[in-house]
């Protein structure tokens, strides 16, 4: 059994990831992920990412609110489903989660050969408290320690096979509840070499070919010119990139995914390709006519702009296609036909799709704002529960509505403070159709070569026809002058 934990700032993304709802359509019914459990939090990805978020700003001491712990078990050792959920359920009560007052689900995947389980944690519970995931009195960052002690734990427990290679175990005679190996027991231990038990780890396996996909998707986007942008690229994707730097600037890169971290050498992209790569990418766009990549964004910034808004306020009856037509933008096989200047150029880039999506977004937006309206609208007319006083014989079951009530009142009292420091905001169309533009002004955009072409035969013609047409008129004018007196 290995317990393994990825802290972060984004609910969204370890949801997710968690919830395979970028894999989802390629996966058979049979590996598709199934909820185990789900505390606290409802609906989809997004919905319970919005419900932690709301329920992590009551804290604003904690930046980093998502725990993100994944459970792996031998493909060999035979569990039942109970077993491995018995043992999930104990990480759970290890860490200090409760059902009264955390949000977290759990997820069990079925697209690997060992069974694993994944569960999003937020790390503010319900009364604003933060939930403390520190070792011995130390800093977070020790709770790889921490994980380790909980996986020993609960195989000694409950009887599981004990996994070998740990450098810190469960013990119950100690004081501290844990112990260091000895000198004598670490040399006892085979020495592990990184990589072999990488690729033996299904789940990290999977990861690093998923960050080494992405990686190469963002090389061969032709609009990634600059280190930020290929930053930003792969964020947008639930990878984070850290760059090494010395005296002469980036030296090195990494990546890191929602459970492993991985060097740019190990992966085939090291800093200095990568580096070439955008240096091609940043050169001036081929230049016809005194034309710059510049120029064409300016221009196409303000067409996508006037589309986007009229398509995101008029909602989904619209035909995006003929709008980006009357404005200049004709699809063709390879992308949009695009004229500035004097120049045909053609966009790489399937336009109508991501403003069809920026309006379903916007509606889906609009629509989670109106549900949530219509909650706060309700918290604030909620009235209490009625505390009844308690006689003096046969008060039992009095008192135990009143402990309900009790609880009731407190929680509603608590969500209508939050919700008056925080009220739902109505969603920002803006943002949405600038968030489009500046995907689209990363298009590969290059000069239409075919139409320069065709312009280039059809006025070969043009002149051919109109020097034709000269020598039809020439014959007629002799003609006439002929037998003119």
């Amino acid at each position: 059994m290995v317990v393994g934990v990825i802290t972060g700032n984004g609910f969204r993304g370890a949801l997710g990831y968690a919830l395979k709802d970028q894999k989802l359509d390629e996966l058979k019914a049979d590996q598709k992920p199934e909820i185990i459990t789900q505390n606290n939090v409802y609906g989809n990805a997004r919905e319970m990412a919005r419900q932690m978020r709301f329920v992590a700003n009551g804290n604003s001491r904690v930046s980093v609110p998502v725990l993100h712990f994944y459970v792996s078990f031998d493909a060999q050792e035979k569990l039942t489903e109970s077993e491995r959920q018995n043992a999930v359920n104990g990480v759970l009560k290890e860490l200090g989660v409760t059902d009264e007052n955390h949000q977290y689900l759990v997820v069990k995947h079925n697209d690997a050969k060992n069974p694993h389980y994944h569960l999003i944690i937020n790390k503010v519970d319900l009364d604003g408290k933060k939930l403390n995931i520190g070792f011995d009195g130390k800093k977070e960052e020790f709770i790889a320690n921490r994980c380790h002690v909980i996986a020993d734990k609960i195989e000694q427990e409950q009887g599981l096979q004990r996994t070998e290679g740990r450098k810190i175990i469960y013990d119950p005679n100690s004081s501290k509840g844990y112990r260091k190996l000895s000198k004598e027991e670490l040399k006892a231990l085979k020495p592990r070499d990184k990589k072999e038990s990488i690729s033996k780890d299904p789940h990290k396996r999977e990861q690093e070919s998923r960050i080494k996909a992405e990686v190469m998707a963002a090389l061969q986007n032709k609009g990634i010119r600059s280190p930020e942008e290929f930053k930003t690229f792969l964020e947008q994707k639930g990878i984070d990139v850290r760059f090494m730097e010395n005296r002469n600037g980036i030296s090195g890169v990494s990546f890191k995914s929602d459970t492993i971290s991985v060097k740019g050498s190990q992966i085939e992209a090291k800093w200095n390709d990568i580096s070439k790569v955008l240096q091609e990418n940043n050169k001036v766009l081929q230049e016809t006519k005194t034309i710059t990549r510049a120029e064409v964004e300016r221009h196409l910034r303000t067409t996508l702009e006037k589309v986007a808004s009229i398509c995101v306020s008029s909602s989904y009856g619209v035909n995006i296609e003929h709008l980006l037509k009357i404005r200049g933008l004709v699809r063709t096989s390879q992308g949009y036909s695009y004229k500035v200047n004097d120049v045909n150029l053609l966009i790489k880039s399937d336009l109508e799709s991501s403003i069809r999506a920026t309006v379903y977004e916007s509606g889906n937006l609009y629509s989670q704002y109106e549900e949530r309206k219509a909650y706060e609208e309700q918290v604030r007319n909620a009235k209490p529960m009625e505390i009844k006083k308690v006689p003096l014989l046969f008060g039992k079951e009095i008192r135990e509505k009143n402990a309900e009530a009790e609880i009731y009142n407190k929680r509603l009292e608590q969500e209508k403070q939050k919700i008056t420091l925080n009220p739902v905001k109505e969603p920002d169309q803006e943002q949405l159709v600038e968030d489009f533009i500046q995907n689209a002004l990363k298009s590969e955009i290059e000069v239409d070569t075919r139409v320069e072409k065709q312009e280039r035969e059809l006025s070969r013609f043009e002149q051919i026809k109109s020097k034709q047409e000269q020598k039809e008129q020439r014959p007629e004018q002799n003609y006439s002058s002929g037998y003119s007196r």
